[in-house]
């Protein structure tokens, strides 16, 4: 398993007994060593989100590291987790958020966690109040949407559009959204 970040909308279903009880004692989870710190003492100084969320993703974050430290498999800045399939640190939204890159038959995709929303396409120097430093959210966020656009690969990110896969492409100082066609 791959944490990107530790944000309460990634982890807190690991949390849920009935999940807990199909995962096997020995589950390996990736996650950034400085996501890890971070979660110690979070810093929401640059964020605005509402009241109470700020103390809800710090006891979701920390009730996560303390049932799964032993499980925890932490890496600092690039790890390989299974033959083409690799973990990158890329802070922004948190200072430990990672991007999963996944190379197959000479293809690649990746997974950009929540380093972009939807209207990041329009407007990539805009940032949302869930993010620990906007400044490299918005430096993250470019540099993803450039590699993806000049890669041609296919790209996802968790708070897309369903079915949240597709490419990327330049337009003008904008950038596209190429919805992949769903298969089903």
């Amino acid at each position: 398993m791959i944490i990107t970040h530790m944000h309460m909308d990634h982890i807190g279903g690991l949390l849920v007994d009935a999940v807990k009880q199909r995962l096997r004692p020995d589950v390996r989870i990736h996650v950034t060593a400085t996501e890890v710190a971070f979660w110690d003492t979070p810093d929401f100084a640059q964020t605005a989100m509402p009241a109470p969320v700020p103390d809800v993703l710090r006891a979701t974050a920390q009730q996560f590291i303390a049932h799964y430290r032993g499980n925890l498999h932490i890496f600092d800045d690039e790890h390989e987790v299974a033959p083409g399939v690799v973990a990158k640190l890329t802070g922004g939204h948190t200072p430990g958020h990672c991007i999963v890159y996944v190379n197959s038959g000479g293809e690649r995709l990746t997974f950009a966690g929540d380093a972009l929303f939807p209207v990041a396409f329009d407007h990539p120097d805009w940032h949302n109040g869930f993010e620990h430093d906007p400044e490299e959210s918005v430096h993250v966020r470019v540099r993803l949407l450039r590699e993806a656009a000049a890669s041609g690969e296919l790209f996802v990110a968790t708070h897309l559009p369903f079915p949240s896969v597709g490419r990327v492409a330049v337009e003008g100082d904008a950038f596209r959204w190429i919805a992949a066609f769903w298969d089903y």
